[in-house]
């Protein structure tokens, strides 16, 4: 479970029905493929699902790397969400209180009685923005002793309550992310539906939306469809199997994160959660608005309820997100504010962080939805109209076709970064001697800026 300094902002409610089964470019489905599968490779990342969604256009899943051994991690296998819970909880909360069963301004004390270091004083709403000042459990020092002295144990909330130590701030003073804010929420939704957390969850947010691929660890059947986990917290030097340590290891940390950070997922169902939260197929508006109040973290950029948002902070767009870390597993979401489109990654292993994750394969996955806009026909992707040649390229290449005087060239590399633009010259010939090796996507734009073709291009010197 970790904690990313994403953001939050008013996203657009478009495409409130999206065809899910629509047909995407054949030519965009390529690019996206070659992009996670170079941004991964590059990274050394043991294996990676990921989905792009475009809102009433459809959905592109794909993966790359491995489980473990010579098996492919595919896009049907589950993925520890870790944080990205969160979300999912805050968005329970909400809707228990569309339903009248409580209000988020109510004190948790109204469930919870006498646990020391939990002030009952604090309102659930400060649990889920993390106003709260409930010192995060997981920084207790004793976890990592009952983690390895005990690997069997499979924890309760009221245990993990038990870890919290003095508060770290007075109720709304301050913001601090703490685990054990969404363990009690846990306990409140168990407590006002008269249902486990599992079966709530199931009932009023995951079935609604059409969420059949993702549940909590610990519901049946879950874990054989999970990929091995590949975990560097562990000794802190080496990416090691975890499902070749101690058996109960796993269950028992997933136990752990409960409420905080153990349901499991595809891409392709966690980018459809985005993209019917924030287009409002989730929540009443007035609960979507609440749950995008801001506390702020610098500038324009905050946390809501369970939610980030950032103001310009990916590939100059304004989105809202929430990643996760869990052991063996990281997952980071996007959905942007100006086009609709929600991009979900999920890996199997942990060593590299959430920033890293968002600045590498979300950024790049999200390029490529600016870059090529669904709206183009498919022709553009696969256009005859235009000969470029030779492919591979060294210091210069001819583009031959009709319609072309006036024509704008841009190259960009597979991380969706710009790397040459230029007018076509009259002869119809480029010089690119500062490219180095390596594949691109060029783009050729008319004189009204239309877009008439795109191809990969692979120079050699």
């Amino acid at each position: 479970m970790k904690k990313i300094c994403s953001t939050l902002f008013v996203i657009i409610a478009i495409a409130l029905s999206t065809p899910l089964k629509a047909q995407l470019p054949t030519g965009l489905q390529a690019r996206l493929q070659t992009v996670l599968d170079s941004v991964c490779t590059k990274y050394k990342i043991k294996g990676t699902s990921a989905a792009v969604l475009y809102p009433g256009k459809g959905t592109w899943k794909g993966t790359s790397g491995i489980s473990h051994d010579n098996v492919p991690l595919n896009s049907n296998m589950l993925l520890g969400m870790g944080s990205n819970t969160k979300t999912h909880i805050a968005a329970l909360i909400l809707k228990l209180q569309e339903n009248g069963l409580l209000s988020i301004d109510d004190s948790i004390g109204k469930w919870i009685h006498n646990k020391p270091n939990i002030n009952g004083q604090v309102t659930i709403k400060q649990c889920l923005n993390h106003t709260s000042g409930i010192f995060d459990y997981l920084q207790n020092e004793a976890v990592n002793d009952s983690i390895f002295g005990n690997p069997g144990k499979i924890w309760t909330k009221y245990e993990l309550l038990a870890l919290a130590k003095e508060p770290t701030f007075n109720p709304g003073t301050s913001w601090g992310y703490s685990n054990t804010n969404y363990v009690i929420a846990g306990i409140i939704i168990e407590q006002v539906s008269g249902r486990s957390h599992q079966q709530a969850m199931r009932e009023l947010i995951l079935t609604p939306a059409g969420l059949n691929n993702t549940y909590f660890y610990d519901e049946p059947n879950v874990s054989s469809r999970m990929p091995h986990q590949w975990c560097m917290r562990i000794n802190g030097t080496s990416l090691t199997d975890m499902n070749t340590m101690q058996e109960n290891l796993i269950p028992n940390l997933f136990s752990m994160a409960t409420t905080a950070g153990a349901m499991v997922t595809t891409a392709e169902d966690n980018v459809l959660f985005w993209h019917k939260l924030t287009s409002g197929q989730v929540l009443s508006p007035a609960s979507f608005k609440q749950m995008t109040e801001l506390v702020s973290l610098g500038g324009k950029d905050g946390y809501g309820l369970g939610i980030f948002f950032y103001s310009k902070g990916m590939n100059n767009r304004s989105f809202y997100s929430h990643g996760g870390t869990f052991f063996g597993f990281i997952n980071e979401n996007l959905a942007d504010t100006t086009s609709g489109v929600c991009v979900s990654v999920l890996t199997n292993q942990d060593s590299m962080n959430n920033n890293g994750l968002s600045a590498t394969i979300i950024r790049a996955l999200h390029k490529v939805s600016i870059q090529m806009p669904v709206g183009v026909k498919e022709s553009v992707y696969n256009s005859k109209r235009l000969t470029l040649y030779p492919n591979p390229a060294s210091e210069s290449f001819y583009i031959k076709g009709e319609a072309i005087n006036n024509s704008t060239v841009t190259i960009y590399d597979l991380a969706g970064k710009q790397q040459f633009a230029s007018q076509l010259p009259a002869d119809n010939t480029l010089s690119i001697p500062g490219l180095p090796d390596g594949f691109y996507m060029l783009h050729v734009t008319d004189q009204n800026g239309h877009l008439i073709h795109i191809q990969k291009l692979q120079i050699v010197k």
